[in-house]
């Protein structure tokens, strides 16, 4: 075998191992990619059941049994939580309510948070008790660098 003939097979070498490096590369980038979309799934429905956990429930501790129609009668601010210990009859008992589960393995980590808000501003949160509360729920994994975050507004409605 000749140099130009050496030559030739080291560089046929050499484009086949990149071809294989970048087919490598390619195939486990879409394999990082499915794993994210199924951890955004299962995430997704951990969110939505809780979220449909709590709309279940009554708006407020005060509007369980009696109709409410004065603002200072619903639960203060700092007052947002649990009332026992592990039972959940209100809305805003989800306030701080922390969740760890394991799915396939996946570890997921959520967090939930019960504000009041103005209906002018459904992003921010009101000072002030309000007819409207949001519930916002964080979804984190150990497997994913995003944190899934979903929220629902329940409002308060009193007809006579």
């Amino acid at each position: 075998m000749n140099l130009g003939q050496s030559l030739f097979a080291i560089g046929a070498l050499l484009i086949l191992s990149l071809t294989i490096l970048r087919m490598n590369n390619n195939i486990l980038s879409t394999d990082e990619t499915v794993l994210d979309s199924k951890i955004g799934i299962l995430a997704t429905s951990i969110g939505t059941s809780l979220i449909e956990e709590a709309s279940k429930l009554a708006f407020d501790e005060n509007t369980k049994v009696n109709p409410v129609n004065n603002l200072n009668y619903l639960t203060p601010i700092l007052s947002l939580g649990q009332d026992r210990l592990g039972v959940f009859d209100d809305f805003d008992d989800f306030n701080n309510y922390t969740q760890h589960d394991t799915i396939y393995t996946i570890p997921f980590h959520t967090k939930c948070i019960v504000t009041y808000i103005n209906p002018t501003n459904p992003n921010g949160s009101s000072t002030n008790r309000t007819w409207h509360k949001k519930l916002t729920v964080k979804i984190a994994s150990d497997f994913s660098k995003d944190t899934l975050e979903l929220s629902t507004v329940y409002s308060y409605w009193y007809f006579r």
